[in-house]
């Protein structure tokens, strides 16, 4: 945990050493990079959902005098088994799988105490997911070993996949401690699944419709803020209900013809984030911490990563 700190410490001072604007600035954009691993939790498995790639480019819109934050959202997940040198299906607690996607979200705030987003997407598993060689690519750069059974992976399958969420401040008290439910539920060929959790925030921190809780420092017209700066921790909770999962059963309505080991999925999952925030003019970093029970009822073992984010505001 203290190597943890110290990274996420050393890359705040960063972000605070490069901003170059106060928060009275007004920006109407934000680009955003987030890298999710397990390996940056310092522990020696690599397994289940191993790495993930996010790039996403926000915007702020008003519509009839309520802001709107638009965003686009590339990504990439790669998933593997527990044993990294697969002899045959028998190692395989957990399919491999690569899963490549494309989202569009709309994020709207009816009043400053509550939370309301729409998504929907479109995904790839399989082959063309790219997994694999995105896996071989950086675990060579790194000197890695090699996971040897990507011939098993999940098949090739597209997949839509539409989503709603839904947050309300249930308690805060002088902007420095709030309570947050959160409902989301999604439904797709990829992702079927519901989801009840809550955020608990303590530090300084704006009202949600500003907050980069929401990532939602953008702004397209004059906003009234509390402070030029956010700093705080939270909690995230939350209990999954799954339906359906194409990482781990392949593609809804295509499974393939190939040598993929699928497997099903645990009805119900347990997830909890850890995490810290800092905001301030141009800049945003995010750290946090997930710990997730299995994912798949034949996965031995709970999984674990580490996820940082650095976004960038501009006109």
């Amino acid at each position: 945990m203290r190597k943890q700190l110290l990274i996420y410490g050393a890359s705040l001072l960063v972000s605070i050493a490069a901003r170059a604007q106060s928060g009275t600035e007004r920006f109407a954009r934000e680009f955003s990079f987030t890298t999710e691993n397990d390996a940056y939790l310092f522990h020696k498995n690599d397994a289940y959902y191993t790495n993930g790639f996010l790039f996403s480019l926000k915007t702020a819109k008003e519509r009839r005098g309520k802001k709107i934050v638009k965003a686009w959202e590339l990504g990439q997940m790669i998933y593997t088994p527990l044993i990294r040198k697969t002899l045959g299906p028998a190692d395989i607690d957990r399919p491999y799988c690569g899963y490549l996607f494309l989202k569009f979200s709309e994020t709207t705030f009816p009043g400053n105490r509550s939370v309301l987003q729409f998504n929907g997407g479109l995904g790839q598993v399989g082959d063309a997911s790219f997994g694999e060689s995105v896996q071989n690519s950086y675990h060579k750069l790194l000197g890695y070993g090699r996971f040897t059974g990507w011939q098993y992976q999940v098949q090739n399958a597209l997949g839509v996949d539409l989503g709603l969420t839904y947050a309300h401040t249930l308690f805060e008290d002088s902007s420095w401690i709030k309570f947050m439910p959160v409902v989301e539920a999604n439904l797709g060929m990829v992702f079927t699944n519901a989801k009840l959790g809550s955020y608990l925030c303590i530090g300084s921190f704006e009202n949600n419709a500003n907050s980069a809780l929401w990532n939602a420092r953008v702004q397209a017209a004059d906003a009234t803020t509390r402070k030029n700066h956010e700093i705080f921790v939270y909690w995230h909770p939350e209990v999954i209900f799954q339906g359906y999962n194409a990482t781990v059963q392949g593609g809804m309505f295509s499974k393939g013809t190939g040598a993929a080991v699928l497997k099903d999925p645990t009805p119900v999952m347990f997830q909890q984030s850890w995490g810290i925030c800092f905001a301030q003019g141009r800049w945003t970093t995010q750290f946090a911490l997930v710990f997730q029970t299995r994912e798949a009822e034949s996965q031995k073992d709970p999984q674990r990563y580490g996820s940082a984010q650095v976004s960038y505001r501009f006109r």
